[in-house]
């Protein structure tokens, strides 16, 4: 009887550690998002967010989303969400308070700031796992000329 408890225990062990490797729910479902997300043109990546999105410590690791095509001129430049006044705020440049805002107001989810040259766009964002989010920031930025 003792072989059968401790063959049970082995087992138990042994099946519990190969469910400790695998992803989470939530891993999973990001690194569907990633794949959807690379699947539609854009570059993805981790990094820590530049310092002019000025985000606390312990919250600067940001996923950031690329996008290579051309950016019209009034786009161009680096554009943060300030939550405190629910508006894009322009963070280099001369125009901090432009009269029109290229990017939608408010926020959609998770977005952080943009960052647009005139041959691409960065969006530096929370994700979410969601693959929707995907084909709205591909949308936004087709429809906003980014």
């Amino acid at each position: 009887m003792t072989f059968w408890i401790v063959l049970v225990l082995v087992f138990a062990l042994i099946i519990g550690n190969m469910l400790m490797l695998r992803p989470s729910a939530e891993d999973r479902a990001l690194g569907a998002q990633r794949e959807k997300a690379g699947a539609a043109g854009f570059h993805v990546h981790l990094r820590e967010a530049p310092g002019w999105l000025e985000l606390p410590v312990g919250e600067r690791l940001v996923a950031c989303y690329q996008l290579a095509q051309a950016t019209p001129a009034d786009h161009l430049g680096r554009w943060r969400w300030h939550a405190g006044i629910g508006s894009w705020q322009r963070v280099d440049g001369d125009r901090h308070w432009p009269g029109q805002v290229p990017w939608p107001t408010p926020a959609p989810a998770g977005w952080l700031g943009v960052e647009a040259v005139a041959d691409g766009v960065t969006v530096y964002w929370r994700e979410d796992g969601r693959a929707e989010s995907v084909d709205l920031m591909l949308n936004v930025l087709q429809q906003s000329g980014a």
